[in-house]
């Protein structure tokens, strides 16, 4: 899950181990009785090319004639041509709910005569501002940032889903995705990943185990991106919403407000009510997001953007930098926590650019700040995604989901 590149010596070439795939470089072993000096070498692999630079003394290690392995850390040497780890940041406008909007006044839902599914926040209450994004490093981890990088495309292409046959439209097609998203949780975690029925239930009538869409392309009735900053399950707010203190009360008011539709799906893996409770609070990882690229081609705009935990991590003396609201639908009252402008003054904001069909952003729901965001000076043909939402609870849990 996270790529730790080892370098192999051959006869004629090095090859570089990296993200699951081994990579040639045309690098002649190193003549012994000459001096090593620095090289920079180009990794080509396909469309892209990795550019590596190596000093004198790391070049004489593994060019040696005795050399059989080396671990070549890529992290802050490495930019690609196509410019997913280069470390300059670039401009998008991002939304935030206006500072006049008081801390829980008012709530929001799915509007009459709305065509698209879910609901939008109403842009009266927004305010833009131009932020500055860097991407995200294939070494990012939950624990650590918040978030962290996985790639399902491989198993959905043996379910028959790429980018040329994926049909948003179709439920199978949706449910496959879910699985997928649950399975590479579960083998990330070795723990089992119970999906959490959230909105898309009654508003959409999704099943156990389907993702759910959204498709910002013109002519889409699909669920369109939220474009505003915010925590789906800040738990210190959803206290305060409700007069309660903690993450221990926000936890249980998430339980109680969807018990009805999760209960049936908990019990089929044994976890009851309380348990559910204490793994949300516990947040080790707890509740867990996955959203994955489903656009062919790649995403051009309208990417997710997600905070780096290490400079923002929002708590219960944080309150005033927030709003958690009531979202209301029939069946369900469900909350959102939305960002104010002034949040993110120290925060680094990150994205993954030109995201790929079934590359994964996992991040945490309770704790990670995130947004659609628009790329300055970049087209905006839309584009489709799909996201899910797990709790994480202790193998012991041997239910099994029919």
């Amino acid at each position: 899950h996270r790529p730790m590149p080892v370098a192999h010596s051959m006869d004629s070439c090095l090859c570089f181990g990296f993200l699951g795939n081994l990579r040639p470089l045309a690098f002649p072993k190193r003549d012994p009785s000459k001096q090593a000096e620095a090289a920079e070498v180009s990794i080509l692999d396909g469309k892209e090319t990795l550019k590596v630079t190596f000093d004198a003394e790391t070049l004489a290690s593994f060019t040696s004639p005795n050399a059989e392995t080396i671990s070549v850390d890529f992290s802050s040497s490495m930019s690609r041509s196509d410019g997913r780890w280069e470390t300059e940041p670039v401009d998008a406008i991002a939304q935030f709910i206006v500072d006049e909007v008081n801390f829980g006044v008012g709530e929001f839902g799915p509007s009459g005569g709305q065509s698209r599914l879910g609901y939008t926040m109403p842009e009266e209450l927004l305010k833009s501002k131009t932020i500055q994004m860097w991407p995200i490093l294939p070494d990012a981890t939950l624990a650590d940032n918040g978030f962290e990088l996985l790639n399902i495309s491989e198993a959905l292409r043996q379910q028959g889903i790429t980018e040329t046959t994926f049909d948003p439209t179709s439920q199978e097609h949706r449910r496959k995705v879910g699985n997928a998203l649950i399975e590479a949780a579960q083998a990330r975690f070795a723990k089992r990943a119970i999906h959490l029925a959230d909105t898309s239930r009654v508003s959409g009538s999704a099943v156990y185990g389907e993702a759910t869409v959204r498709d910002t392309r013109a002519g889409s009735g699909l669920r369109s991106a939220q474009h505003i900053f915010h925590m789906d399950k800040f738990l210190p707010g959803i206290a305060k919403l409700y007069g309660k203190v903690g993450d221990d009360a926000g936890a249980q008011r998430i339980v109680d407000a969807y018990w009805h539709l999760w209960g049936p799906d908990f019990g089929n893996f044994e976890v009851d009510r309380e348990q559910a409770a204490s793994s949300i609070a516990q947040a080790d990882p707890g509740m867990l997001n996955l959203w994955v690229a489903l656009t062919p081609g790649g995403v051009v705009n309208e990417p997710l953007a997600v905070a780096d935990m290490r400079n923002i991590l929002l708590n219960d003396e944080d309150l005033d930098l927030v709003s958690t609201h009531k979202v209301v639908f029939p069946g369900l009252e469900d909350t959102i926590t939305v960002l104010r402008p002034r949040a993110i003054d120290a925060a680094k904001l990150m994205f993954r650019p030109q995201m790929q069909f079934g590359e994964v952003i996992m991040f945490s729901t309770t704790h990670t700040p995130h947004s659609a965001v628009k790329l300055l000076g970049t087209p905006c043909p839309g584009r489709c995604s799909a996201e899910i939402r797990l709790l994480m609870v202790d193998s012991g849990a041997t239910g099994q989901r029919s």
